[in-house]
């Protein structure tokens, strides 16, 4: 039984394949430094590590090096090695990186209407049941748990 989820009017069937995708989606955009090194791209694309590093709080050098290997073997980013000493590189969304512009945009929306945000700069929250709990997306909001 298919149900309509979206303001756009399209129907999406509750099957494996759609679960499958929405399974796959989760694993880009539920990653906690994913959709804010993607957002940080789609600001400002062809940017070097440090860079990036430094427009995103909270980020090890170690997490930014990772994250953005794994976007780059998603086909979401591509990595352009400018010199070779000192070795420097330039990050670039590809045109799938560029097509999740939409769903970050639409990340954003949701969150600021809907995410509890303090003026103090602290990370989202939403509240599960009583207790208050972090958001698994913020615009680069610092952490008091372990990076992802």
């Amino acid at each position: 039984m298919a149900t309509n989820c979206s303001t756009h009017g399209r129907q999406y069937a509750t099957d494996t394949a759609a679960q499958g995708t929405l399974i796959e989606m989760a694993s880009i955009i539920g990653h906690k430094w994913y959709p804010v090194i993607l957002n940080e791209l789609c600001v400002e694309d062809d940017r070097g590590f440090s860079d990036l590093h430094d427009s995103i709080d909270g980020v090890s050098n170690k997490m930014l090096s990772d994250s953005l290997s794994a976007l780059e073997n998603r086909g979401l980013v591509d990595r352009a090695v400018v010199s070779d000493k000192p070795v420097r590189v330039r990050y670039t969304l590809t045109d799938a990186g560029h097509d999740l512009e939409t769903v970050l945009a639409a990340m954003l929306d949701w969150g600021q209407a809907n995410l509890d945000h303090r003026e103090t700069g602290s990370t989202p929250t939403t509240t599960v049941g009583t207790e208050p709990v972090a958001a698994a997306v913020s615009s680069g909001g610092h952490s008091t748990g372990a990076d992802q």
